[in-house]
Parts: structure tokens; C-alpha cells; sequence
């Protein structure tokens, strides 16, 4: 018998992209920020997994990250190479996927900045959220959409940067065992 998890709670956010300083995403040496090449698809799905199964703020959100958000972030990936990374060094330490016309009622920050958890509290997942957003500008995008828990410190302090506000909060779907396999 499958066993259920309790529904994944989630706040949006909304950034108007028209209002967002030109150039916003530029990030402090070591660092590099640079887009992902169409054969590094498995690595942005790695370091999108990394960064969500050490987070403590997705913690007991396993099924969800499995069944939910890195089959998102695959079929994203799919259909158009649309990531960034932050490298330090040769390592890619950090990645954004993202799409410009998600489906309704969808995301267009599709895994939000992902940054390995021994490289946080360095100001590289604001820089990447700021290069993400102005890449979705840079495509025409107005008002982009994302998603994290509520109460999180992501919520508190990264997603408010830019002008993101919360525009409602609602639970995920569930996802079972069975679906997560």
C-alpha cells in the first residue's frame, strides 16, 4: 500500500520584470556566472537535486522534489536549454532553470536558484536569481512567477529581493510512494 505525504505548502511570487535595475545578476570574482550548454543537462539536474535534498527548509519534501520538481526541471531542460550556472573553478556550484512560457498557472522559475549548501551565505543565489530574472526579461517575459515554502528563509529574504512579492500560497499535490518510484 502506498503511503501518502501530507500536501507540500507553498507561497508564489511574483517579480514585474519591466521594474528590475538593468544588469541586476552579476556576481563577485571566483565566481563565474555563465549559461548552461545543452549537454550539461545532467549535471543542472544534479545540482538542482543536491541543493533541495540538503536543504533544511525542504526537509520531508523528498516525494515531492522526485515526483514533482525534478521531472519539471527534466522537462524543462527537454524542450529548451534554459539554465544557469555559477562555477567556482572547474565545479558548477549552482544552477537556475527556468521557462519562458511555463504552462497555466505554472512557474517560470522552475527550480529557483539552487546553490550547494557549503556555498550559501555568499550572496551567489541573489546574484543567480537576479541573472535569471533578467534573462527572462531578455526574452520578453514581464512578470515572472516562482514558488518556495512559506516562512523559509528563501521566502523571507531571497525571493523578496527584486521587488518579488508573495502573491498567494497553496498546497502541492500529493505525491505517493508509488508515484515517487
Amino acid at each position: 500500500m502506498a503511503i501518502e505525504t501530507r500536501p507540500v505548502a507553498l507561497t508564489r511570487f511574483a517579480w514585474a520584470l519591466k521594474e528590475l535595475p538593468p544588469e541586476s545578476g552579476e556576481i563577485a570574482a571566483p565566481f563565474v556566472l555563465r549559461t548552461a550548454g545543452e549537454q550539461e543537462a545532467d549535471e543542472a539536474v544534479s545540482i538542482v537535486q543536491s541543493s533541495y535534498n540538503l536543504d533544511p527548509e525542504w526537509s520531508g519534501c523528498a516525494l515531492y522534489i522526485k515526483g514533482t520538481v525534478l521531472p519539471l526541471v527534466m522537462k524543462t531542460l527537454a524542450k529548451e536549454p534554459t539554465c544557469l550556472f555559477v562555477q567556482h573553478g572547474n565545479r558548477v556550484i549552482g544552477a537556475s532553470v527556468f521557462d519562458c512560457e511555463p504552462e497555466e498557472g505554472g512557474v517560470h522559475l522552475i527550480s529557483g536558484p539552487c546553490v550547494l549548501i557549503e556555498y550559501r551565505n555568499r550572496g551567489i543565489g541573489g546574484a543567480l536569481l537576479a541573472a535569471t530574472l533578467d534573462a527572462l526579461r531578455g526574452r520578453g517575459v514581464n512578470q515572472a512567477f516562482g514558488q518556495t515554502r512559506p516562512n523559509s528563509p528563501s521566502a523571507k529574504y531571497l525571493c523578496t529581493k527584486f521587488g518579488g512579492r508573495a502573491v498567494k500560497e497553496e498546497p502541492a499535490e500529493l505525491v505517493t510512494q508509488a508515484d515517487a518510484a
